[in-house]
């Protein structure tokens, strides 16, 4: 039987224009991500960065002990997943952007 191991929701507007999002994997992994949905082009949890996280989850025995390298890596969801499963996680993105740091 397949299980529903995460669960992705917007909490309330933190601020005018950002919110948190709380991503959820199995029964002891959540995280939660500070998003600022002003910007035109980053600092927000990206579709394709929700299911990347979702196949580390399921791939979670490769990751454990792993080095990752995760380069434009925004608001840093994979990362940040492969990190609490135990792996060794390099984040890199835009370094005049120091909000982004806020996440990890």
């Amino acid at each position: 039987m397949e299980e529903k191991d995460r669960e992705t929701q917007s909490d309330d507007t933190v601020s005018t224009m950002t919110t948190i999002s709380r991503h959820t994997y199995g029964d002891d992994l959540c995280i939660s991500v500070i998003e600022n949905m002003k910007e035109d082009y980053g600092l927000f949890v990206w579709p394709c960065s929700v299911i990347l996280a979702e196949y580390v989850w399921q791939h979670r025995e490769r990751f454990s002990g792993a080095t990752v390298l995760e380069l434009g890596a925004g608001t840093s969801l994979p990362g940040l997943v492969a990190a609490k499963l135990g792996a060794r996680v390099t984040l890199t993105d835009d370094s005049s952007r120091l909000e982004v740091l806020d996440n990890a």
